[in-house]
């Protein structure tokens, strides 16, 4: 079924016409609208449909002629800037002058049309027909037009006239609106209120670098000029001085003007209002007294930031911190959100009621909106229409995208952008969640335990990955997380005083949750006995001799969309639901949990648990005064830790290298437990595939799949 995708019903069952701007003419036009919206102020869907067709033809239009604009004008840019510089200078030159001469040629003809103000003021005033209009009504953007103006003028103004009509008929006078009218009777005058209108200032175009750019310079200098002289004429206006919106305040020309209030109570003070801002539009010299009747006007500099201006702001000067690419997405995705749903409006004007308007509308919208295609491509207001479609977002994850905001509205309080932080102490209950933190997350049992460490890929080595293997253990025994462990590289495990050690930094592209992750963890004597010491020194070996082209110590894990720990994180909750222990609360960092709990329950040093784990230490003398521990006594200290007996660990098989790994020197009875020459990474398309690159080999050919054969009942 074909959907209509430019039209569109509102919650009043209004149709209205929408059309997103083209990404192509965006990135040319920044200032564009996102997207166009136009109500068709009709409920019925065939007067709508036909109305909605006629802007979607006239838009197309208008996107074809901007689009062939636009590549005409990168070709002439393209051809000039190819040429030489002083081809190019030369070619500036003639174009100046061609282009003076027609300044002149215009100024020219303006000076004759300026000599015949009295003659235009005569015609104007004394002509039945031309009066109610004015010089302003003439078109005059040419050297013919005005030619053409002065001659009928010159003829208008001749003694012997007789009938003025054929002359006027000459004339191209733009259609005029008539004067407002008080209407009476049952159609009474709606009064209009405007809570804001900003009135901005002209700035500084920079100068043109291109003939092409100083033929369009030179003819909006031409206009320009024009309307000037008609202003001149029109009004008399003879002190000199550049047109500007006057002000007793003390302001300057960078400021922009605010009429705050605006309020028009009748149909007099709404012609009087659209009349001073014709004026304005005209480059006039209005007072700003004359708004006054209206509103309360009030000058801001042009500093005044929009709402996305400060989420840029914020995120030009605090994205460097962000290493996961999840965190700069996700939170470009919520400013966005925050924009889309208050408006782009002045960072002053936000209030407590944005934010509830905030709050509100995003409890209503469906989770992951940008991601579902269902979603991704309706606007807010759309899917407030389709609510009780789909389940709402969660308190929580409403609570996260308000988080990130509050850390946007902190720092632009302490930047003196914004008075008041809208969002400070706001946050949405949550009643699915009364679960203490503690509890949140589960220890595993020493049931689950032996389950997972003596379970028949551990008892017979039938790991396919060397991370399946290795990173449960490591979990279990040095107490880290999941994200740390998952992008360790080879130099981050090393000999210090004698004691082997895993070193957790931020080097190369590694990252840790907070400043405490950062520390030096002793390698467990049961992970050296299972001959991880071994299995590193091989992979540097390996890396050395640059058969191994990866630094990672698990060369075939894949970094996913949410860094090295996306695709481990899965691969461990498959290998406990295929053992029956996945459930709520159980998963990797279980391990971290059982390590903290072991410690706890054997009564050991928590100061010594926190550094280890990576925890901040929460005493003023032991976290700020006292330094770190000494890595030999971090040894004995998590040497002592045994949270799986000796039988359990005889039953764990040495984890064994592919052939593909095996250097093929002569080795020690010990060295050798290390190969199964019977095993090798193509056996598995998945770890020949991860392994091709950092081995140097040819990766599998894909077979591309036979599409099913379906068999018809007969």
């Amino acid at each position: 079924m074909n959907k209509n995708n430019f039209l569109s019903l509102n919650r009043f069952h209004t149709f209205y016409f929408r059309q997103r701007t083209p990404f192509d003419i965006l990135e040319q036009i920044p200032s564009a609208k996102k997207e166009i919206k136009i109500s068709l102020q009709t409920k019925c869907r065939s007067t709508a449909m036909k109305a909605a067709r006629e802007h979607k033809v006239m838009f197309d239009c208008l996107f074809a002629e901007l689009r062939d604009s636009m590549t005409k004008m990168d070709s002439m840019r393209e051809r000039f800037q190819d040429l030489d510089e002083s081809t190019q200078r030369q070619l500036m030159l003639k174009q100046r002058a061609t282009e003076a001469i027609n300044d002149q040629q215009f100024t020219q003809q303006l000076f004759f049309l300026l000599e015949r103000k009295d003659r235009i003021k005569k015609a104007f005033e004394n002509i039945e027909a031309l009066q109610g209009y004015s010089l302003a009504n003439i078109d005059l953007s040419s050297i013919d037009k005005i030619n053409h103006f002065i001659a009928i003028i010159d003829l208008l103004s001749s003694p012997s006239l007789s009938d003025p009509q054929p002359y006027i008929d000459q004339l191209k006078i733009k259609p005029q609106l008539p004067e407002a009218q008080v209407q009476t009777g049952n159609n009474a005058f709606k009064s209009v209120s405007i809570a804001r209108m900003v009135v901005k200032r002209n700035q500084p175009k920079p100068p043109p670098e291109t003939p092409s750019q100083l033929i369009r310079h030179s003819k909006i200098t031409r206009n320009e000029a024009g309307q000037t002289i008609v202003g001149l004429i029109d009004t008399e206006i003879n002190t000199g001085h550049a047109p500007a919106l006057r002000s007793n305040l003390n302001n300057s020309a960078n400021d922009d003007i605010i009429l705050e209030g605006i309020s028009l109570d009748n149909e007099h003070d709404t012609h009087n209002f659209v009349k001073l801002l014709s004026l304005l539009e005209k480059g006039e010299d209005v007072p700003i007294k004359e708004f006054e009747a209206f509103s309360k006007p009030v000058i801001v500099p042009k500093t005044m930031l929009k709402i996305s201006e400060l989420f840029q702001k914020f995120y030009d000067e605090n994205n460097a911190e962000w290493k996961s690419h999840k965190t700069h997405t996700t939170n470009l995705a919520f400013y966005d959100t925050f924009v889309e749903i208050v408006g782009d409006v002045f960072v002053d004007e936000l209030s407590y009621e944005h934010a509830n308007q905030y709050i509100d509308t995003l409890r209503k919208l469906p989770p992951n909106r940008r991601k579902l295609n269902a979603y991704k491509d309706k606007s807010i207001e759309d899917l407030m229409a389709m609510e009780g479609t789909f389940i709402p977002m969660s308190a929580a994850n409403v609570n996260k995208n308000l988080e990130r905001l509050k850390s946007v509205f902190i720092w632009a309080v302490q930047r003196k952008y914004m008075t008041v932080n809208i969002l400070e102490k706001m946050r949405v209950k949550d009643r699915t969640q009364k679960v203490q933190a503690k509890k949140q997350r589960d220890r595993f049992t020493q049931d689950e335990l032996a389950l997972i460490f003596n379970s028949n890929k551990y008892t017979q080595g039938t790991h396919n990955r060397t991370y399946e293997y290795w990173l449960p253990l490591l979990g279990l025994y040095l107490g880290a997380r999941l994200g740390e462990l998952s992008q360790l590289r080879l130099h981050d495990i090393y000999r210090e005083d004698g004691t082997w050690l895993v070193d957790f930094n931020e080097d190369e592209d590694k990252s840790l949750k907070t400043i405490n992750s950062i520390r030096k963890v002793p390698v467990h004597k049961t992970l050296v006995r299972l001959g991880f010491i071994q299995y590193i020194e091989h992979l540097k070996d390996m890396y050395i001799d640059k058969k191994l082209h990866t630094n990672l110590i698990f060369p075939d894990l894949i970094k996913g969309r949410d860094g090295y720990g996306h695709n481990t994180a899965k691969s461990f909750d498959r290998y406990l639901r295929s053992l029956g222990i996945k459930a709520d609360g159980k998963s990797f960092h279980s391990l971290r949990h059982t390590f903290a709990d072991e410690r706890k329950q054997a009564d050991e040093n928590p100061a010594m648990t926190a550094e280890i784990m990576g925890h901040e230490i929460d005493n003023e003398t032991l976290g700020r005064y006292g330094k770190e521990y000494k890595i030999t006594l971090k040894k004995a200290h998590i040497d002592r830790y045994e949270p799986l007996t000796d039988a359990q660990i005889k039953n764990i098989r040495l984890f064994q290298f592919w052939r593909e790994f095996s250097s093929g020197k002569a080795l020690s009875k010990r060295a050798n437990a290390m190969f199964d020459l019977t095993k090798s990474i193509k056996s598995n398309k998945h770890l020949h595939k991860a392994l091709a690159a950092p081995l140097g080999i040819d990766p599998p050919i894909e077979v591309p799949r036979q599409p099913r054969k379906t068999i018809s009942a007969t």
